[in-house]
């Protein structure tokens, strides 16, 4: 059973080792819509923890 979880964790390594640089070319409106929709993310998450805060006082 460890053999098989050494292996697994093993296939997971060089996946994210296969993939830990970007190789797709990106438009510069592509780059700009990607980080609005992280800023919007960020900005929900934000707007959940401050909710979650005034719901504790």
């Amino acid at each position: 059973m460890t053999r098989n979880f050494k292996q697994f964790v093993q296939k997971i390594r060089d996946i994210n080792q296969r993939y830990s640089e970007p190789n797709i070319d990106m438009s510069p409106a592509v780059r700009w819509s990607l980080m609005a929709l992280r800023f919007y993310l960020l900005f929900l998450v934000s707007l959940m923890v401050y909710k979650f805060i005034t719901l504790l006082k």
